[in-house]
């Protein structure tokens, strides 16, 4: 396609022509500046392939406005939940690695193993915030009383691998 200028019409709700006049997007004034951005940002998508860090990019981006909020109420409150923040950095990761999936039929243990230690790493994370009994949490003893299933789990899973290795 040639960098020539083609002249689109479309019709849209009036919800839509509100959302799009309202939205801030740097760079962009004009509805058709916007909408010019948003077809820029969905061809990068298309195109930046399968690429963990590429990947990783984008959903950060997705997930910004959130945080930005998040962050916002924060300030308001004069309270941090690290655990929040946490989960934000680790559900980018997460959905990045899916996201980018195996390279091929032969990298689908490898997949699978950086998957699990994705999750391992979570129930790790969450583990430590109960060590304490005042956690960075906007809730400080939700973690001691969330954990204790897992803790009770972990113990059965220890008992059950210790009587098979013992041949009982």
């Amino acid at each position: 396609m040639s960098g020539k200028s083609v002249p689109f019409s479309v019709r849209l709700a009036a919800e839509d022509a509100e959302f799009i006049a309202s939205l801030s997007i740097p760079g962009a004034v004009t509805p058709s500046d916007k909408i010019r951005l948003i077809i820029s940002e969905a061809r990068l998508r298309k195109d930046i392939g399968q690429e963990f860090s590429e990947v990783l990019k984008a959903i950060q981006e997705d997930l910004r406005p959130s945080l930005d909020n998040l962050r916002a109420y924060e300030r308001e409150r004069e309270i941090e939940s690290e655990l929040l923040h946490y989960f934000a950095e680790w559900l980018c990761e997460a959905q990045a690695e899916f996201v980018s999936g195996p390279k091929d039929g032969s990298d689908l243990i490898k997949f699978e193993a950086r998957i699990a230690q994705r999750i391992a790493k979570l129930t790790e994370y969450a583990l430590r915030l109960a060590i304490t009994a005042d956690a960075p949490c906007f809730a400080p003893d939700l973690m001691t009383n969330l954990t204790r299933r897992i803790v009770e789990l972990s113990r059965l899973v220890e008992a059950h691998n210790s009587k098979e290795n013992s041949g009982v």
